[in-house]
């Protein structure tokens, strides 16, 4: 009876309390969704952040690995985590970022699922969870932390007194894998984090389109793709098809430019429509397309399909399209709704060799995980896949001008072939080490425009196909040698690196010069800034060749380092004269051009020498 009393009592204690753990950026507190559990039961856990003005923390996913992502984590033995449900993100952008980045601001509730095992002792079992995150303001980023908290759970053999608890938090909430923000765990059954430890996410291998977004911005990975898009139009799947649809147009419009313009709209609204819906599936499905490009077995398929598909350009076999297909695209409907029909199926047809092209689309939409990127990018190749046929459908009695299908079609062919190599080799670059990768790219590229200037004899019978491919050749020795020759040393400042405040102090008063100390971290976008404009000056270069120049990396977290030297954010400068003196006024938080750096410099200097 004193044991049924006990139980009783830690259940109703169980359904009114809930813990709460704060720091400085956010608030984190944990309730569960019943008030008492049996062994084997699943567990509901809302952990609930609070984030304080006018702090963000980056969401679960990022697309800058540079940045760390938002995680919770179930630490206790006998309560296995199988999952998490994170919230809906926002996109901001900010000063310290060229694009916009996935947030949470205010308060976010995260769902935590559990299970407790068939053999956990009856009673109350306080269960641990970690929140580790990254705090950020309008202009810098913070040193990640992780918070550390608790629950307690009451573990009871009966049923009659388990009572549902806080609905209306959990109702909001989807535990299903089928989720978008469900993140299946692979933690261990009792895995535990270090004080040290942070979440951090490598930095994936990515796909030329994923480079060509990242560093050049959305814009121009747009203009890129749509131009892809049109060249896709001379692929041996594609071109064949053009006057077969013109003609369909020419016929049904009965001699009307405007109804052939307009048929020529509808056409490419079908390919859009098919595209752009493959794109949002992308996104849709990006966590598990994400997870299996981690897998060296799935990168060495995916290398292998494209290099299969190099084969089949260069004759060694021939993909068909099922002739069902092939006749349902062909079909002769009439008028706009034939021709936004037509558009549909076109996509399927041409697989074989816009496949690549759009395989590596997906890829990076998969990494994504944005439905309206997805739309977006597959609807921009859309429209560069079928801006032609708008073009020329108002000119569909001329289609005899067009240059008619022949050898020069094989020569389009063996083109392709030697991307699609090249494709095959970019993506097993995560698996090859990167000096031999350096070398061994670009010498393929050189290698591809000596082929097909020396080696290749398709398509000789027409000038303009051969001029076309002998400037992309010349273009391809050029610029795999520009990428293969020695890379002149960058002129850079000096930096010594140290990792602890001891060693700082003896570097200064052994040196006996101005110092200035650099405070960086990998996950810093702005530090990258400054090594990159402003550290390269060769005025500033020159400049602080009389300095002892440090580095510090904090990219774990370094207590001492970071309380001696007050540092909330990053980057940080600081300036110091050479016994050890720091000018506060002349503290950089931030980025800082060139020039501006330059009189923080000059400043240093008047003030060791008025001393």
């Amino acid at each position: 009876m004193k044991k049924e009393f006990l139980v009783i009592v830690l259940v109703l204690c169980a359904s009114f309390s809930f813990s709460q753990t704060t720091s400085e950026y956010v608030k984190i507190s944990a309730q569960a969704d019943k008030s008492a559990y049996r062994p084997g039961d699943t567990i509901k856990i809302a952990v609930i952040a609070d984030i304080v003005k006018p702090y963000h923390i980056n969401s679960y996913k990022v697309s800058d690995p540079t940045l760390i992502p938002t995680s919770v984590k179930g630490l206790t033995e006998g309560i296995i985590t199988e999952g998490v449900s994170y919230p809906a993100d926002k996109k901001l952008k900010f000063e310290f970022t060229e694009s916009e980045i996935s947030v949470y601001e205010g308060k976010i509730v995260i769902g935590l699922l559990a299970k407790a095992s068939q053999d956990i002792a009856e009673g109350p079992v306080y269960f641990k969870y970690s929140f580790d995150f990254q705090a950020c303001d309008d202009k810098v980023c913070y040193s990640p932390k992780s918070l550390k908290d608790s629950i307690q759970i009451v573990i009871t053999k009966t049923g009659s007194d388990i009572i549902i608890s806080n609905s209306e938090v959990f109702n909001n909430l989807n535990f299903s894998e089928s989720s978008q923000n469900f993140v299946k765990s692979e933690e261990v059954k009792g895995s535990k984090l270090t004080e040290n430890e942070r979440v951090s996410k490598p930095a994936d291998s990515e796909s030329d389109i994923q480079d060509g977004i990242a560093g050049e911005g959305m814009f121009s990975a747009l203009v890129i793709i749509f131009l892809g898009g049109l060249a896709l139009n001379l692929t041996p799947c594609v071109y064949p098809l053009i006057p077969i649809t013109l003609s369909f147009f020419g016929a049904q419009a009965s001699g009307s430019k405007t109804q052939s313009i307009l048929m020529g709209i509808f056409y490419a609204l079908g390919m859009a429509v098919t595209y752009s819906t493959l794109g949002v599936i992308a996104a849709l499905t990006g966590g598990i397309l994400g997870t299996a490009l981690q897998n060296p077995l799935v990168i060495i398929g995916i290398a292998l399909i494209m290099a299969a598909l190099g084969l089949s350009m260069f004759g060694l076999f021939e993909i068909r399209v099922p002739q069902s297909l092939a006749v349902m695209g062909n079909t002769n409907r009439s008028g706009y709704l034939g021709s936004l029909l037509m558009g549909l199926t076109v996509g399927f047809i041409a697989a074989p060799c816009i496949g690549p092209f759009v395989l590596s689309l997906l890829v990076y939409v998969g990494k994504v995980g944005d439905p309206f990127t997805g739309f977006l990018l597959f609807f921009v190749l859309a429209m560069g896949l079928g801006l032609p046929y708008i073009f020329l459908a108002a000119y569909s009695s001329s289609i005899s001008k067009l240059p008619r299908s022949g050898e020069w079609m094989i020569g389009v062919k063996v083109i392709f072939g030697l991307i699609l190599f090249g494709m095959a080799l970019n993506i097993l670059e995560p698996l090859i080490p990167k000096n031999i990768f350096a070398i061994v790219f670009p010498l393929y590229i050189i290698l591809s425009g000596v082929y097909l200037l020396l080696i290749d004899r398709q398509g000789k019978n027409s000038a303009g196909y051969t001029t076309v491919k002998n400037i992309i050749a010349i273009a391809a020795v050029a610029a795999g040698t520009w990428i293969l020759k020695p890379q002149s040393e960058a002129s850079e400042v000096k930096w010594t690196m140290m990792n602890s405040i001891e060693s700082i102090n003896q570097s200064v008063k052994s040196e006996g010069k101005p110092v200035i100390i650099d405070f960086y971290a990998d996950w810093c976008a702005q530090c990258k800034e400054l090594d990159k404009y402003t550290y390269t000056d060769p005025e500033i270069v020159e400049m602080t060749k009389s300095f002892n120049n440090i580095k510090i990396d904090l990219t774990k977290e370094n207590e001492a380092i970071t309380s001696g030297f007050e540092i909330k954010g990053l980057p940080v400068v600081v300036f110091m004269g050479p016994d050890g003196k720091e000018y506060k006024e002349l503290r950089v938080t931030g980025f800082l051009e060139p020039e501006e750096f330059k009189k923080r410099i000059e400043s240093l200097e008047k003030n060791i020498s008025a001393q």
